[in-house]
């Protein structure tokens, strides 16, 4: 996904300001007409963008490979209730933003009118499987981009080590297959090289 942390704060800066002024009041009037400008551009750069990347994903994968995601259980919130209130919040909140700003489900739909095919996986251990060994281990994933088997001992840039994963899941035994054009994955960020470090990677040595 582009940048858009500076629009992002502007917009919650503006409805902070909103929200102090008298309801019915024009400065408020005002103020709400802000705040949608500013929701409207963040919304026309994320819609931009899901056609840029889709439609060089299409051309660079017949098949590609996407992980079937709970978008909507993964960006519930974490405030709880009263009696059992719930923890970080912040934090859950600022990467429910995140979440809602890459609108992973608008850009599948528009990979599906786009590619030759499109083929959902479970999203499950992706990230904490090895691929040389079949091992799942939470401490395989070291960092954001670091993986490391505890078990075996391979290494690799996680969301690399993801996106084989991924494309054994759609298609078991890829890997010991020869015939590897023309099928890409989709898992997290580097490989495919979209200009953009938020974007899910498609695994480029299955191109």
């Amino acid at each position: 996904m582009p940048d858009m942390a500076l629009l992002d704060a502007k917009a919650q800066r503006l409805q902070r300001r909103m929200s102090k002024r008298r309801k019915g009041s024009k400065r408020r009037e005002k103020a709400k007409n802000q705040v949608a400008r500013v929701r409207r551009k963040i919304a026309n750069r994320r819609h931009n963008w899901h056609h840029h990347a889709s439609k060089e994903l299409a051309a660079k994968a017949g098949t590609v490979v996407v992980e079937k995601l709970n978008v909507k259980g993964m960006t519930r919130t974490a405030k709880g209730t009263v009696e059992d209130p719930g923890t970080n919040v912040p934090q859950k909140a600022g990467l429910n933003r995140v979440i809602l700003n890459t609108g992973w489900t608008a850009l599948q739909g528009m990979l599906e009118y786009k590619a030759a095919s499109v083929v959902s996986v479970p999203a499950p251990y992706t990230s904490r499987t090895c691929h040389e060994c079949g091992a799942v281990e939470t401490a395989n994933r070291r960092t954001r981009d670091d993986f490391i088997c505890v078990a075996c001992g391979h290494a690799a840039h996680a969301d690399t080590n993801a996106a084989k994963n991924i494309l054994e899941k759609a298609f078991p035994g890829f890997f010991g297959r020869h015939e590897a054009s023309g099928i890409g994955a989709s898992a997290r960020r580097g490989a495919f090289g979209l200009p953009t470090p938020v974007t899910r990677e498609i695994n480029a040595e299955a191109a």
